[in-house]
């Protein structure tokens, strides 16, 4: 494997941090490709490759060339590489996107080149982060054949685990990521806006809610999620499930909507502990459509 080259097309946060970490386990990274001299100079300071605003260039340096664009940009920049015969018949392409299917490769795949998926299951702020919070995540991988023999080593150089994920099957897959991750963000920006409501400052509510938040993790992490569910809906405490909805239609009604479906889909989670029966089920979710 480390007797191949690799080609990275896409100087961002993603695709540079792939290379360092690659490189750093004895990968020859031939080439980066980005589209400002900014990124590719940011890149520079991370990869020991050639640097290049040429796609085609880049890839034709590696026989496996990530394409590590914004989704947006991959089927565009794949079929680019192949009208100008940048892929040859022995490579193997993969995308870092979590949702789109192997499809937007056919420019590669037309070519002979194998093709494949490997994304990062993981938040990535900047590429310091990116290269710590790599080692130790999941990957979804599609591909078959060589293309899944040579991810399966990719991933394990990063110092990641592999779950296999059928081409039909990732854009579920990767809705459920962005649930977890970017909705954890929205939702804690929410909380943040009702104690902001009350006059409690941001750095506060910060304050107030990250202990919350690692002890609720842990716990899950121990636990699974039914059972690591607390609070009024697990206790079937209805008088303050309707006390909640009484506060926010008085002074942040905008939070209303969130709130009652949040609360309904926690009461499923509650039967799912065992802590919520039928009987209470009812109960609360008519005290949330009453509420409303």
């Amino acid at each position: 494997m480390r007797e191949r080259t690799i080609s990275i097309i896409g100087a961002g946060i993603v695709g540079t941090a792939i290379a360092a970490l690659l490189q750093s386990h004895g990968y020859k990274i031939a080439a980066v490709a980005g589209r400002t001299e900014a990124s590719l100079k940011r890149a520079g300071s991370y990869v020991d490759a050639k640097a290049t605003n040429d796609v085609v260039e880049a890839a034709r340096l590696g026989d496996i060339i990530f394409i590590t664009t914004k989704d947006d940009s991959v089927k565009h920049v794949c079929e680019t590489i192949a009208a100008h015969g940048g892929f040859a018949q022995d490579d193997i392409v993969f995308h870092t996107s979590g949702a789109l299917p192997l499809m937007v490769l056919g420019g590669a795949k037309h070519l002979g080149a194998q093709v494949g998926s490997i994304h990062p299951m993981q938040s990535f702020a900047d590429i310091d982060s990116a290269i710590l919070n790599l080692p130790g995540s999941v990957f979804g991988v599609t591909a078959e054949d060589e293309a899944l023999v040579v991810a399966s080593d990719l991933v394990r150089a990063l110092g990641g685990t592999v779950i296999k994920i059928a081409d039909k099957d990732r854009a579920l897959y990767h809705a459920a990521a962005c649930a977890v991750s970017n909705y954890l963000v929205s939702l804690v920006d929410f909380s943040t806006a009702l104690y902001a409501a009350i006059g409690v400052p941001e750095d506060q509510a910060r304050q107030a809610f990250l202990p919350l938040l690692r002890g609720t993790v842990e716990n899950i992490a121990k636990l699974g999620p039914a059972q690591a569910l607390t609070g009024p809906i697990a206790r079937c405490d209805v008088g303050t499930v309707v006390r909640h909805l009484k506060a926010i239609d008085e002074t942040a009604p905008w939070a209303g909507r969130l709130y009652r479906e949040m609360g309904a889909y926690t009461v499923k989670v509650g039967m799912d502990k065992g802590t919520v029966d039928k009987e209470s089920a009812r109960e609360l979710l008519e005290a949330l459509d009453r509420s409303e």
